[in-house]
């Protein structure tokens, strides 16, 4: 056993079932033993315990030992929060758009500046092919949101009109289009920085128009 592994398992493969699902700490990628890793032709069912020492996180390079426990797929993960589930959803859609013309190799995906309001999970999600203001749905959403339609939201800078579709493995989302494709980005960090910046502007409320200058004479009547 090394002192240098950082999740709960402690690089001690025994302590996990075959079926439990760790996370990279650098990315948030999960490795889920149901999917495997098809960039390391890892196949599905494969328990990470077997994966080889040589094996390394598929969308950031990081190797084995910053992976951290999420729990097996029977019990409900201490890290299951909507922002995470909607992170790896993307990561996974990334798996299959590695190679494609619209695919930015220099960036990865991450969820950025996301806050919670009025039951929702609103910020800006970024991938390697487009960055997008994204909204989880409240539970009230969820019951009349239709995917393929439109719903428009407020928020303290405005409203925005979103688009609302099914994301595989994860369920409706609402986004609006920042960036796609990504190829002005020649590096992760500036996308953080954009994202970031847009994030923020959400939740920054509207200035107020300021009155007209009125002269002397004006206020007159001359």
């Amino acid at each position: 056993m090394s002192s240098s592994f950082e999740g709960s398992y402690l690089g001690d493969g025994s302590k996990l079932d075959d079926d439990t699902r760790l996370e990279c700490g650098i990315c948030w990628w999960v490795y889920d033993p149901a999917l495997g890793d098809e960039v390391e032709q890892v196949q599905p069912g494969t328990p990470f315990s077997r994966l080889p020492d040589t094996w390394r996180c598929p969308n950031c390079d990081a190797d084995k030992s910053k992976f951290m426990v999420l729990g097996s797929a029977g019990g409900a993960s201490p890290l299951a929060h909507p922002v995470v589930q909607l992170a790896n959803a993307y990561r996974r859609a990334a798996l299959s758009m590695k190679g494609l013309p619209i695919y930015n190799p220099t960036l990865a995906v991450e969820a950025i500046g996301f806050r919670e309001v009025d039951g929702r999970h609103a910020g800006v999600v970024v991938t390697p092919w487009f960055m997008n203001l994204t909204v989880v749905p409240s539970e009230s959403d969820r019951a009349v949101w239709i995917s393929g339609g439109s719903v428009r939201l407020a928020f303290p800078s405005g409203q925005y009109d979103l688009l609302v579709c099914e994301l595989p493995e994860f369920g409706l989302v609402g986004t609006c289009s920042l960036f796609s494709p990504m190829t002005e980005f020649t590096d992760h960090e500036a996308a953080q920085v954009a994202a970031q910046s847009a994030a923020d502007e959400l939740h920054v409320a509207e200035e107020p128009e300021p009155p007209p200058v009125v002269s002397r004479r004006q206020l007159l009547g001359g």
